[in-house]
Protein backbone atom coordinates (compact mmCIF):
# COMPACT_ATOMS: atom_id res chain seq x y z
CA UNK A 1 0.00 0.00 0.00
CA UNK A 2 1.58 3.45 -0.84
CA UNK A 3 0.64 6.55 0.18
CA UNK A 4 -0.63 8.41 -2.74
CA UNK A 5 0.60 12.66 -2.37
CA UNK A 6 -2.20 13.84 -5.02
CA UNK A 7 -3.74 16.80 -5.27
CA UNK A 8 -6.58 16.31 -3.18
CA UNK A 9 -5.01 15.09 -0.30
CA UNK A 10 -2.91 18.63 -0.01
CA UNK A 11 -5.93 20.42 0.06
CA UNK A 12 -7.62 18.60 2.44
CA UNK A 13 -4.54 19.07 4.61
CA UNK A 14 -4.66 22.86 3.90
CA UNK A 15 -7.76 23.59 4.66
CA UNK A 16 -7.39 21.00 7.89
CA UNK A 17 -4.40 23.64 9.00
CA UNK A 18 -6.83 26.82 8.37
CA UNK A 19 -9.48 25.37 10.38
CA UNK A 20 -7.00 24.33 13.39
CA UNK A 21 -5.42 27.77 12.90
CA UNK A 22 -8.66 29.65 12.99
CA UNK A 23 -10.17 27.43 16.02
CA UNK A 24 -6.93 28.36 17.93
CA UNK A 25 -7.77 31.43 17.12
CA UNK A 26 -11.28 31.57 18.63
CA UNK A 27 -10.37 29.29 21.61
CA UNK A 28 -7.26 31.90 22.25
CA UNK A 29 -9.74 34.76 22.75
CA UNK A 30 -12.27 32.59 24.64
CA UNK A 31 -9.20 32.09 27.15
CA UNK A 32 -7.67 35.90 27.25
CA UNK A 33 -11.86 36.85 28.02
CA UNK A 34 -12.45 34.28 30.41
CA UNK A 35 -8.69 35.42 32.31
CA UNK A 36 -9.81 39.20 32.28
CA UNK A 37 -12.92 37.81 33.89
CA UNK A 38 -11.08 36.45 36.61
CA UNK A 39 -8.77 39.17 37.41
CA UNK A 40 -12.00 41.22 37.90
CA UNK A 41 -13.69 38.86 40.46
CA UNK A 42 -10.46 37.98 42.05
CA UNK A 43 -9.76 41.79 42.84
CA UNK A 44 -13.43 42.78 43.37
CA UNK A 45 -12.55 39.21 46.02
CA UNK A 46 -10.15 40.82 47.54
CA UNK A 47 -11.71 43.88 48.18
CA UNK A 48 -14.99 42.57 49.51
CA UNK A 49 -12.62 39.94 51.84
CA UNK A 50 -10.79 42.90 53.30
CA UNK A 51 -13.80 44.87 53.96
CA UNK A 52 -15.12 41.94 55.95
CA UNK A 53 -11.77 41.23 57.97
CA UNK A 54 -12.26 45.17 58.89
CA UNK A 55 -15.89 44.44 60.40
CA UNK A 56 -14.31 41.48 62.00
CA UNK A 57 -12.25 43.44 63.60
CA UNK A 58 -14.01 46.70 64.39
CA UNK A 59 -17.37 45.15 65.64
CA UNK A 60 -15.48 41.92 67.60
CA UNK A 61 -12.02 42.13 67.85
CA UNK A 62 -11.44 38.44 66.60
CA UNK A 63 -8.11 36.82 65.22
CA UNK A 64 -7.37 36.79 61.79
CA UNK A 65 -7.37 33.22 61.43
CA UNK A 66 -11.74 32.54 63.43
CA UNK A 67 -12.21 35.45 60.48
CA UNK A 68 -10.81 33.41 57.70
CA UNK A 69 -12.51 30.35 58.88
CA UNK A 70 -15.85 31.99 59.26
CA UNK A 71 -15.59 33.71 55.72
CA UNK A 72 -18.33 32.72 52.94
CA UNK A 73 -16.69 30.10 50.78
CA UNK A 74 -18.06 32.09 47.83
CA UNK A 75 -15.84 35.04 49.01
CA UNK A 76 -12.96 32.37 49.54
CA UNK A 77 -13.53 30.70 46.15
CA UNK A 78 -12.98 34.42 44.61
CA UNK A 79 -10.08 35.04 45.56
CA UNK A 80 -9.08 32.00 44.48
CA UNK A 81 -8.36 29.67 47.84
CA UNK A 82 -8.72 26.31 47.38
CA UNK A 83 -9.06 25.35 50.93
CA UNK A 84 -9.65 27.11 54.46
CA UNK A 85 -6.60 29.07 55.20
CA UNK A 86 -5.42 29.71 58.25
CA UNK A 87 -3.74 32.90 58.16
CA UNK A 88 -4.03 36.00 55.56
CA UNK A 89 0.20 34.95 54.24
CA UNK A 90 -1.41 31.19 53.54
CA UNK A 91 -4.15 32.46 51.46
CA UNK A 92 -1.73 34.30 49.03
CA UNK A 93 0.84 31.06 48.68
CA UNK A 94 -2.42 28.59 47.95
CA UNK A 95 -3.97 31.45 45.46
CA UNK A 96 -2.70 31.97 41.80
CA UNK A 97 -2.43 35.45 41.68
CA UNK A 98 -4.69 37.42 38.31
CA UNK A 99 -3.69 40.95 39.66
CA UNK A 100 -1.18 43.22 38.93
CA UNK A 101 2.86 42.91 40.18
CA UNK A 102 1.70 46.70 42.26
CA UNK A 103 -1.23 44.89 43.67
CA UNK A 104 0.19 41.65 43.70
CA UNK A 105 2.93 43.40 46.16
CA UNK A 106 0.19 45.67 48.21
CA UNK A 107 -1.58 42.36 48.79
CA UNK A 108 1.73 40.60 50.58
CA UNK A 109 2.45 44.02 52.36
CA UNK A 110 -0.61 43.84 53.83
CA UNK A 111 -0.40 39.90 54.92
CA UNK A 112 2.86 41.16 56.69
CA UNK A 113 1.10 43.88 58.85
CA UNK A 114 -2.58 41.88 59.60
CA UNK A 115 -2.49 40.77 62.99
CA UNK A 116 0.73 42.45 64.50
CA UNK A 117 -0.83 45.61 66.04
CA UNK A 118 -3.55 46.71 68.49
CA UNK A 119 -6.94 47.32 67.36
CA UNK A 120 -7.24 50.56 65.88
CA UNK A 121 -3.69 50.04 64.16
CA UNK A 122 -5.47 47.38 62.38
CA UNK A 123 -8.44 49.20 61.32
CA UNK A 124 -6.13 52.15 60.11
CA UNK A 125 -3.88 49.68 58.02
CA UNK A 126 -6.91 47.87 56.64
CA UNK A 127 -8.67 51.53 55.43
CA UNK A 128 -5.78 52.27 53.82
CA UNK A 129 -5.30 48.69 51.84
CA UNK A 130 -9.08 49.21 50.96
CA UNK A 131 -8.54 52.94 49.89
CA UNK A 132 -5.65 51.12 47.38
CA UNK A 133 -7.27 48.19 45.97
CA UNK A 134 -10.92 49.66 45.79
CA UNK A 135 -9.98 52.29 42.52
CA UNK A 136 -7.75 49.22 40.81
CA UNK A 137 -10.89 47.00 41.44
CA UNK A 138 -13.40 49.86 39.76
CA UNK A 139 -10.69 50.42 36.86
CA UNK A 140 -10.79 46.26 36.50
CA UNK A 141 -14.45 46.52 36.20
CA UNK A 142 -15.02 49.59 33.56
CA UNK A 143 -12.13 48.17 31.42
CA UNK A 144 -13.84 44.84 31.45
CA UNK A 145 -16.22 45.11 28.47
CA UNK A 146 -13.67 46.54 26.43
CA UNK A 147 -11.45 44.24 27.26
CA UNK A 148 -13.43 41.05 26.54
CA UNK A 149 -14.31 42.81 23.23
CA UNK A 150 -10.68 42.97 22.23
CA UNK A 151 -9.74 39.66 23.51
CA UNK A 152 -12.94 38.41 21.09
CA UNK A 153 -11.68 40.11 18.40
CA UNK A 154 -7.93 40.01 18.27
CA UNK A 155 -7.07 36.57 18.60
CA UNK A 156 -9.52 35.30 15.61
CA UNK A 157 -8.84 38.37 13.87
CA UNK A 158 -4.62 37.59 14.00
CA UNK A 159 -5.66 33.69 13.03
CA UNK A 160 -7.63 34.86 9.81
CA UNK A 161 -4.39 37.27 9.07
CA UNK A 162 -2.05 34.39 9.28
CA UNK A 163 -4.35 32.42 7.03
CA UNK A 164 -4.54 34.52 4.45
CA UNK A 165 -0.74 35.14 4.72
CA UNK A 166 -0.45 30.99 4.29
CA UNK A 167 -3.00 30.65 1.57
Amino acid sequence: MTWSTGRGQMHFFKWLGVGLLLCCGVLGGLFFAAFEKRRVVQAEGFLRLLRAIRVQIDCFSLPVSQILASCDHALLRDVGACELPQSFPDLLKSTRLYLSPEICLLLLEFAGRLGTGYREEELRALDYYIARLAPYSEELRRELAKRERMAWLLPPALSVALVLLLL
